[in-house]
């Protein structure tokens, strides 16, 4: 996905969080999964589960510091972490779509 994760995160900061003093709170929730590799990737993924709950951000952001792919799993790739590896080619194929359809709207979306 070509994303610019810094302006997309900027971008959802904005539109989750009404005040300035939830956006910094959300923003030093994030603070330790920005330092990392994929840093703004992982802080986007944690906002679309976590949603604008600070508590459940936090949470998000606490496990992405121990294994920041299971949260990309679960942000980018509901539907086919739903389905696990043994389903049928066509439901895979159609999760697959479907995950990334609702991805890029949710991205795209301020």
């Amino acid at each position: 996905m070509p994303y610019a994760w810094p302006d997309v995160l900027k971008s959802k900061l904005a539109s989750l969080f009404a005040t300035d003093a939830d956006r910094s709170a959300a923003a030093a929730a994030l603070s330790g999964v920005l330092a990392g590799g994929e840093g703004a990737r992982v802080a986007v993924a944690c906002l679309k589960l976590a949603g604008s709950d600070l508590l459940e951000l936090q949470e998000c952001a606490r496990m992405a510091m121990i294994d920041y792919r299971d949260i990309l799993a679960w942000a980018e790739y509901p539907r086919q972490m739903r389905l696990g590896p043994g389903a049928p080619a066509d439901d895979q194929s159609r999760a697959r779509r479907e995950d990334a359809d609702e991805y890029a709207r949710w991205v795209g979306r301020t």
